[in-house]
């Protein structure tokens, strides 16, 4: 069975008026209209490391824990970094702790890591490829409510300034 294309299409006054028969044209829209708020609707949830990250290694809970009210899927989490540093690796790990208990563990089975090769002001996400740049890649994409994720540093480049991570994820 094909899935109805994701449109966002308007319906008329008239074709929902009183007496008036409700069209193919018409459950094509609300299809599609439905369609393409089930693909395209996400939140976001930013974990920002603000000014000069060059800091001590190993840090946790970084800009806090984000809990998930739903059960949701995370679509994509994207790395950046604005000043690049004088030396080293900037590298983040996303982590889930299920809400029945349990240890943070790494969502990521590669993490995101940005060097002074990338230059200034780059960000990337799951599948991207760019200089100096290695792309976020999920070990999983279900979260269920109650659940919360974080992040780590793992290592951070020598004067950089200005990263994080911010992850997309939807209902499901």
């Amino acid at each position: 069975m094909a899935i109805v294309t994701p449109l966002k299409k308007m319906i008329q006054e008239i074709e929902i008026k009183y007496r008036s028969a409700v069209s193919e044209s018409t459950w094509r829209k609300i299809t599609g209209s439905i369609n393409f708020i089930n693909t395209y609707q996400y939140l976001t949830k930013q974990f920002p490391i603000n000014g000069e990250y060059d800091f001590a290694t190993g840090d946790t809970f970084v800009d806090g824990i984000q809990v998930f009210e739903f059960d949701a899927e995370i679509i994509n989490v994207w790395a950046y970094n604005c000043v690049n540093g004088t030396s080293g690796t900037t590298q983040l790990d996303l982590k889930v702790k299920p809400k029945t208990g349990g240890s943070f563990t790494s969502i990521l089975s590669v993490k995101p890591s940005i060097t002074t090769a990338s230059g200034g002001f780059v960000h990337f996400g799951v599948g991207d490829t760019k200089t100096g740049c290695t792309a976020p890649v999920l070990s999983t994409t279900n979260v269920n409510a109650g659940d919360a994720i974080r992040i780590d540093v793992i290592s951070t480049m020598v004067n950089a300034q200005n990263c994080g991570l911010i992850v997309h994820y939807r209902p499901r």
